[in-house]
């Protein structure tokens, strides 16, 4: 509303599909939320911090664990469940602040995706999903786009089992 005709007519496809992507997002989190009861919480932990989920490579617990992602040792005080169901089935659905994605590309056309850890006026360190730390002179850089896709990957709920899901929830959840 508060917008010509024409730049609404031109946003309604736009709009219209975002309408059932959310719609689609509720649909799959109402239908996991049975996993957010009935999970075991040091099953949980060997999940975040074993190699088929890999939490771990990215987010922090109790000072174990990667920093590309947000420390999540108190996470279960400060999100709802249905907050955490979300963030790890829709990761991109929102970002904690300073964990927004970057790619910068340099003057010579190389491309780096990652998070900033570190930036001044010569240059910017970037934080890779490999856990790399790139530091950029800002005199090489051609231009920094923020990200709208979050770095963490989709697909929680297809590459982990139910069990193993809510085992993971409840982890978070005794977060503290």
């Amino acid at each position: 509303q508060g917008y010509p005709a024409s730049v609404q007519e031109a946003a309604g496809p736009l709009l219209k599909s975002l309408d059932v992507d959310t719609a689609r997002q509720k649909a799959r989190l109402t239908e996991l939320e049975p996993v957010l009861s009935g999970g075991d919480a040091p099953r949980g932990r060997e999940v975040f911090f074993g190699k088929k989920a890999a939490c771990a490579a990215c987010h922090t617990v109790q000072g174990e664990g990667g920093r590309v992602g947000p420390d999540l040792s108190r996470i279960g005080s400060v999100r709802t469940p249905h907050d955490l169901l979300e963030a790890v089935v829709f990761p991109s659905a929102s970002f904690a602040r300073g964990y927004e994605p970057y790619t910068i590309t340099t003057k010579n056309g190389r491309f780096y995706t990652g998070i900033i850890a570190r930036e001044n006026a010569e240059a910017i360190d970037l934080v890779t999903g490999d856990r790399a730390e790139v530091w950029l002179p800002r005199s090489a850089i051609d231009t920094i786009d923020r990200g709208q896709v979050s770095i963490m990957p989709q697909g929680f709920d297809a590459l982990l089992s139910r069990q193993e899901l809510a085992d993971v929830l409840a982890f978070l959840q005794s977060r503290r």
